[in-house]
């Protein structure tokens, strides 16, 4: 597996994690070579962009 098959991998878990679809399936294939420290990071990251793309739309919508 290449070092950006992973990282899409783990991108993918992750999203489909937060929208709480994943199957148990694709958890049981994917689980072993998914490293835990890259699945956190990728969900901080996943969450920060949606934190402040809601302040975004708060801000647009307040008209401030």
């Amino acid at each position: 597996m290449k070092p950006k098959d992973g990282l899409l991998r783990t991108i993918r878990t992750v999203a489909w994690g937060l929208l709480g679809v994943r199957g148990h399936q694709l958890h049981e294939r994917d689980a072993p070579s998914l490293s835990p420290l890259r699945i956190l990071i990728t969900a901080l990251v996943f969450m920060l962009v949606f934190v402040l793309t809601l302040v975004a739309v708060a801000t647009k919508v307040s008209g401030q």
